[in-house]
């Protein structure tokens, strides 16, 4: 579906957050966290099309607990940077084993695991920020999961367009990683359709 821009209603609303939210800055370079799944894939194609005054890094950790499959979308990731001309970093952890190590859940070993990862993406590449492909569906399910964990009106506000993340234990005068999010008001849907159509 086009706008009236000629840009398709994704590419808008992810240029309309950017600016918004003055998530970039011109001569940026922006590492874009990308799974290989319909978001990631997305925000990735929709930034190389919107004519930002940015470079792009990809950025693919495997997680190494889907086997084969794990594998694949790592080399999917990689072919896709390669295609659209893109420097790339592909990374890989243990993040069974890093949960069992640190007594945590495998979800939230593999999010600081990410999170760790990307970090060290954004300081080898010397980037500015680290694009993630959240969507109102991942933001819709933040808020709920956030209530029924009790955290009350707080929870309401999940996640936020630009955000500071900062490794456990760093003080909170430190730069810390700047995180945007420029698909928070894109729906799966709409994600679906631009993939489709692109």
């Amino acid at each position: 579906i086009v706008g009236e821009s000629g840009e398709t209603v994704l590419e808008d609303k992810v240029r309309a957050a950017a600016a918004k939210h003055a998530m970039f800055g011109s001569g940026d370079t922006v590492v874009v966290g990308v799974s290989g799944g319909p978001d990631s894939v997305a925000l990735l194609h929709c930034l190389t099309r919107l004519g930002l005054d940015i470079t792009l890094h990809v950025a693919h950790l495997n997680h190494r607990l889907r086997g084969a499959s794990s594998d694949e979308d790592a080399e999917f990731v990689r072919d896709l940077a390669m295609k659209w001309g893109l420097r790339y970093t592909i990374g890989a952890r243990d993040v069974g084993l890093l949960a069992q190590e640190r007594g945590e859940g495998v979800e939230e070993a593999a999010r600081a695991a990410r999170f760790e990862f990307f970090a060290e993406v954004m300081a080898e590449a010397g980037a500015d920020s680290v694009a993630l492909a959240h969507t109102a569906d991942d933001q819709a399910e933040t808020v709920l999961l956030h209530l029924l964990r009790g955290t009350g009106m707080a929870g309401l506000r999940g996640m936020l367009p630009v955000s500071i993340w900062r490794l456990a234990g760093e003080a909170v005068d430190t730069e810390g990683m700047p995180i945007v999010r420029p698909m928070l008001d894109v729906s799966r849907d709409e994600v679906l359709d631009y993939c489709r159509e692109h």
